[in-house]
């Protein structure tokens, strides 16, 4: 997720209705520039190179978990009817992405589930299944450590904190009861999705 305040002011986000190496492009109402949600800056308008700044972000989750934590939630409608439609099914059965892309980095597949982020101006990403259980990982004079479990599906977040060498980190259930750092911000997503745009990617494992 990204900030909204950029360069002093507050600027609206929407959909553009383009994409770029087939992931969402924002555009802002206030300057009529473009945004790459994969890129993390501007790529066209005013405010063109312009970076944004990520932020902390609560757990991404399942219906099914949600409402189970939130049974008063109410859900959105059109004329009282939801709708039910999988409109994904087709694109999870398939190894190509989105309108057939597919990763040009051949490291891993395609449709590889990964956590990525950017940290000093470097981009990284691992696998989901490198990280079930809990792993560590030295960059620079900072520890990450990323977590997910062995149920987690695809939709859930990873667990990633960012915090130094000799801190003391416990995986467990719950994320607000561990010592490992500061929330650290990245995607959930798939290798191609990620690795079109960033192809200078460092892949840990």
């Amino acid at each position: 997720m990204y900030d909204r305040r950029v360069g002093g002011r507050v600027l609206t986000f929407e959909a553009s209705g383009g994409l770029l190496n087939s992931s969402l492009v924002l555009q802002d109402r206030e300057t009529d520039s473009y945004w790459p949600i994969m890129l993390g800056k501007s790529v066209h308008g005013e405010l063109s190179g312009t970076p944004l700044k990520e932020v902390a972000v609560n757990r991404k989750m399942t219906w099914s978990d949600w409402v189970t934590l939130h049974p008063e939630t109410l859900v959105l409608s059109v004329n009282g009817v939801e709708d039910q439609h999988d409109t994904y099914d087709n694109y999870f059965r398939s190894e190509k992405g989105f309108r057939d892309s597919k990763a040009k980095d051949k490291r891993l597949a395609t449709k590889t589930p990964i956590f990525a982020f950017r940290l000093y101006s470097r981009s990284f990403a691992v696998r989901h299944d490198d990280i079930v259980g809990g792993k560590r990982f030295e960059l620079g004079d900072q520890v990450a450590y990323l977590y997910r479990n062995q149920d987690q599906g695809l939709h859930d977040s990873t667990r990633a904190y960012l915090g130094a060498p000799n801190s003391s980190c416990q995986f467990d259930e719950s994320p607000d009861d561990n010592e490992c750092g500061d929330a650290l911000v990245g995607f959930d997503t798939f290798w191609y999705n990620w690795s079109l745009s960033n192809p200078d990617t460092e892949l840990l494992d």
